[in-house]
This record gives structure tokens, sequence and C-alpha cells, in this order.
């Protein structure tokens, strides 16, 4: 049986990757920071390791005995996230320790989760962070897939949250595209392709849309009722040098927003749950 060593398990993509893995018979065991509650899938994991992943002791050893190493760990992208660490302490310094006790102790396939085109944002830290990270991966020797989505449909629960509070918002016109995918689509399709040698793998969703359609889907099936107001992209940018001054990880996270916003991100279609289905399913949960 082919022994897997999950990261990032207790998060919207890691939960759905730790049931992939189960539902193709993998021993499974889950990296998390302390016991999980009752909201983690306790019967799709074989086993737990337990570590807080802050010094260097956590990472010694920790992957030894493990076939597959999946690291769907990186700090949330989310504006209501407050932890303090950046993303190039979690996306990159963590996931490099992670990289290295793998390699020692000689697993045979790493999975890294980045970011579709991030090495065409050279200077937005969470896509140079990611785009170094995959670099590091491919060059390491060990067989690997890196997996780049262009978002994931988890990405879009905090606009579930404005959108029926009434405050959600288009940043400017909104007519750039994309076809973001549902976690549970993406882990199936990783795990299904783990056989590929040294494999890139860019999966979107069914579905191009609009980022001004995104938000109306999300309108339309949370509360209707509220409309959707219009915030100046302009406005938006001239606010980032201030905000850098004062918040880095704000600033950070704000920056990939306008950027994204700005340019078509569409990768090969490969999910089948569309953005509504999606909605649908998670509007009812906690």
């Amino acid at each position: 049986m082919i022994k897997a060593l999950v990261f990032g398990a207790t998060g919207h993509l890691g939960s759905e990757m730790v049931a992939a893995l189960k539902s193709k018979n993998f021993f499974t065991t889950a990296v998390v920071r302390s016991r999980p509650d009752n909201s983690f899938p306790e019967n799709d994991v074989d086993d737990f390791r337990i570590s807080p992943l802050s010094s260097s002791d956590d990472f010694k050893g920790i992957c030894a005995g493990y076939d597959l190493v999946i690291s769907a760990l990186g700090k949330s992208v989310s504006p209501f996230d407050r932890s303090k660490r950046s993303f190039r302490q979690v996306d990159l310094e963590i996931n490099k320790k992670i990289l290295e006790d793998a390699l020692q102790n000689k697993v045979k396939k790493f999975v890294y989760v980045s970011a579709l085109d991030a090495e065409k944002y050279p200077d937005l830290e969470y896509f140079a962070v990611h785009q170094e990270m995959a670099n590091l991966v491919a060059l390491s020797g060990i067989d690997y897939t890196i997996v780049k989505p262009p978002a994931l449909f988890s990405a879009f629960i905090d606009l579930m949250k404005m959108a029926a509070k009434g405050q959600l918002v288009n940043m400017g016109k909104g007519e750039m595209k994309t076809n973001p995918i549902s976690e549970r689509d993406l882990a199936r399709i990783v795990v299904d392709s783990l056989a590929e040698k040294n494999y890139v793998l860019a999966a979107g969703g069914p579905e191009v849309l609009t980022r001004k359609r995104i938000n109306e889907i999300i309108q339309e099936n949370i509360n209707p009722a509220k409309k959707i107001r219009t915030v100046p992209m302009g406005l938006v940018r001239s606010m980032l040098p201030l905000i850098k001054i004062f918040d880095r990880n704000s600033f950070d996270k704000i920056a990939f927003f306008t950027e994204v916003m700005m340019h078509d991100t569409i990768a090969p279609i490969a999910g089948s749950e569309t953005l509504q289905q999606y909605v649908n399913r998670k509007k009812h949960l906690p």
C-alpha cells in the first residue's frame, strides 16, 4: 500500500486531497497543527501527525517512511485572515523545509500546489514565492507534480459571506475572464495523475467566466435581493502605497487581487462542477 503524507490537510483543498487519496486506497496521514475538530473527515485519514511546523526540529524526519508527500499548505488569501506570517514565510520557507526532508528521506513523489501563470508576475509576492517554490521542486531531482489552478472555488467563500450582507463589490468593470475549479475536482484530478512523471498540471473548471459574472452568480444564489456595487479600479490601486506602509500582508493580498482582476487567467478545462453548483452545495454549511 502506498503511504501518503498530506500537509495543509485541514484546508479546503487539503481535506479533498485526503478524501481522494483514501478513495484510491492510499494509506493517508494528515499533518495538522492541532487535533482537528469534528468538522474534519477523520474517516478519510489513517493517521495524524500533529506539528506546529514552526521550528526546524518540527520538520526533521516528518516525511520518513512515506512514498508520497502532498503539500496543499499555504497562507490564506482571505482579507479576513489576520495571521501574521507572510506568503514568503508560509508558501516558500515552510514548503522548502518539507521538500528538504522529503529528499533526505527518499520520498518517491512530491506534489506541490502552485498557481497558474505565477511566472508572469515576479513583482507580486504571492506569485513570486509560488514560482520560486515550484522551481525548487522541479530542480530537486524528485519525481514531482506541480499543480497550477487558476483559482479554487473556496477562494470565493468570503464573497459568499459578503453577498449575504449586501457587501459584495465589483472591482472595476470585471471584464477579465477565468475558469476557477472546485477543490474536489482538482484533488481527484491530481490523484488520478500521480503516475505521470515530472508533471506540471494546469487544470481549470468547466466554465470560463468574467469576474463580474462570478460575483453575479454568487449574489443571485446567496441573497438576490441585494445589489452589487462597483468600486473603480483606479481608486483601489491608488490606496496600495498607503496600505503597504502600514500592513504588508494586506498589501500583498490586495495587490494580488487587483492584478488578477486585470488579466485573463484561463487553464485547460478539467473539472466538472460549476460555480453555481458549488455555491449551492456550500451556502447551507456553517
